[in-house]
């Protein structure tokens, strides 16, 4: 008889209970709710991300356009200054 008891407790051991996996269903779905919840607020910061900084790309455009304007409005400064300099 003891065997048999022993054996029944080893037997339950080894066997999850249909309670001990509804917990850990419900653990694993509270799990995956926080995956796809951290997932979404990932992909709006990526967004936000994109539209409020700028690439090494977009910023070296930027002064790359920002260098010829002001060299453009060097030379029409002087020019400017020497055609007044010419004719007062």
């Amino acid at each position: 008889m003891h065997e048999l008891i022993t054996t029944v407790e080893v037997i339950k051991s080894n066997y999850a209970t249909k309670e001990e996996l509804a917990v850990l269903s419900g653990k694993i779905d509270v799990l995956a709710s926080n995956q796809q919840a951290l997932q979404a607020s990932l992909l709006a910061f990526q967004a936000y991300a994109m539209q409020t900084f700028a690439t090494k790309a977009e910023l070296a455009d930027a002064v790359y356009q920002l260098t010829w304007r002001m060299a453009g409005f060097t030379i029409a400064s002087v020019s400017a200054t020497a055609a007044l300099m010419r004719y007062l």
